[in-house]
């Protein structure tokens, strides 16, 4: 081996040596390139990830203020009905004291009263007796007429309650077997 073989080996030798360092630099940078673009990437989707979490959280706080809100408003309505509830308790309060008043100031209305009925405590409070024992007509007329609007009263109460059910079950798709045989 001369010498000039030897320094075209040596120089072959560095210029591979240089090469190979050269693909692993460049392969680097490449990596390093790559893996900048995907923290980006991830970065981003971290980002937009965040916005939508802030966006449930929001959505979540709306959800439960309007809970409260419908909550607030139910007891608000649930005061008004118990209000409206004393008010007709009171209404009906004075309407019977009010009958009982009328009672005391009518000579006929105190005659003669089965003593079932609450009320033979009233004869022995100055309300006139008749003495033949014969129950008053006026107060078994006015008796009969309050038994007439109570009837009535309660049956179109159950004729209300059966066309709500019939409302209702119509809606709902499902019948009552009443209403099957029809």
């Amino acid at each position: 081996m001369d010498t000039g073989q030897l320094v075209l080996i040596i120089v072959l030798a560095v210029v591979v040596i240089a090469a190979v360092i050269f693909a692993v630099v460049v392969g680097r940078r490449k990596k390093a390139e790559a893996n900048h673009r995907r923290a980006e990437e991830l970065r981003e989707k971290a980002q937009e990830e965040a916005i939508d979490a802030h966006q449930a959280k929001a959505d979540a706080a709306q959800a439960e203020a309007n809970a409260l809100q419908a909550e607030a408003e139910a007891n608000r309505l649930r005061m008004d009905a118990e209000r409206h509830a004393e008010k007709a308790d009171e209404a009906h309060g004075r309407v019977e004291e009010h009958l009982r008043h009328a009672e005391k100031l009518d000579p006929n209305a105190a005659a003669a009263r089965p003593a079932d009925s609450g009320r033979a405590s009233d004869r022995g409070n100055g309300a006139p007796d008749r003495g033949n024992g014969a129950p008053d007509r006026v107060e078994d007329v006015n008796r009969t007429h309050a038994a007439d609007r109570a009837d009535a009263s309660d049956s179109s109460n159950l004729a209300e309650g059966e066309r709500l059910t019939r409302d209702r079950s119509r809606r709902d798709g499902s019948t009552r077997e009443d209403e099957r045989n029809l």
